[in-house]
């Protein structure tokens, strides 16, 4: 088993307004070689870590990750396939705009969403919309050997492990998997049901989130998985309430939280 580190644990403002995040977080530039000493295999790269970055911008971070001897292995956009035509064009433009980004990275996995609403409230055509757009998505990709994984993800079509296994078997591109995140349930009864399509998994040891990282990781070991998985909240990526965020305190997180996974995964 591969253990990658999520750098969307490191911003100060996670969610907020593009205009918050400009203004309040560190640049992903200014302290990724910290980044290096954590202990992990490679880097999931935040989306929101390239927002309003123009290309040198984007080149140099890319230079600093490779002169830190470091490396992206995935890169996480936000993407929507499914709400609207509107929402699936924009999506598509960024796509676009991500054959080049992949490139200057070296990297050939992305994680995308389907997009809302959440498959309790979908209706046929959101599921069509779905199915179409990333069937586009795919084919804008073919011949550059990059694997979407499709992560699950509340309030998101690909919510529960029976909405997940549809758009697998109805969606049948073979360049598109799933990026398993505990759905609510055990994963032992989730995995049963998707399994086969699984490639990536995200786990996060915050108090703020009920999933429980060591029951995946032990799940993944009985099945004998050997993939990637990336911790996407650390211990302290989520100060609590009148706290403030400390950079230092989150990579020490990180730091000791691949450490213990790693261990549970004998890897």
């Amino acid at each position: 088993m591969h253990f990658l580190q999520g750098t969307i644990s490191y911003p100060e403002v996670k969610w907020g307004t593009a205009e918050e995040r400009a203004v309040r977080n560190t640049p992903l530039v200014d302290f990724v070689d910290k980044l290096a000493d954590v202990g992990a295999d490679g880097i999931e790269l935040w989306g929101r870590h390239l927002e309003n970055l123009g290309e040198a911008e984007v080149e140099a971070l890319a230079g600093a990750i490779k002169a830190s001897s470091q490396k992206v292995e995935m890169l996480a956009p936000y993407w929507d396939f499914s709400s609207s035509d509107e929402a699936v064009e924009k999506s598509l433009g960024d796509a676009h705009e991500y054959l080049r980004i992949k490139d200057i990275f070296n990297c050939n996995r992305i994680r995308v969403f389907t997009g809302a609403p959440a498959s309790a409230e979908a209706t046929e055509q959101n599921w069509q919309r779905a199915l179409k757009g990333m069937n586009e998505l795919a084919r804008m990709y073919d011949g550059t050997g990059v694997t979407f994984v499709v992560e699950t993800h509340g309030d998101q079509l690909a919510d529960t492990p029976e909405s997940c296994r549809r758009l697998m078997e109805e969606l049948d591109e073979p360049s598109v998997r799933l990026n398993y995140q505990q759905m609510g349930g055990a994963p032992s009864d989730e995995l049963d049901l998707i399994y086969p399509w699984v490639s990536h998994v995200h786990v996060s040891r915050t108090s703020r989130f009920p999933e429980k990282a060591e029951a995946v990781i032990k799940e993944l070991v009985l099945r004998g998985y050997d993939g990637t998985v990336t911790v996407e909240f650390c211990t302290d990526s989520l100060p609590g309430e009148n706290e403030q965020f400390d950079l230092d305190r989150a990579i020490a997180g990180m730091t000791a939280d691949i450490k213990l996974l790693r261990a549970l995964a004998g890897s």
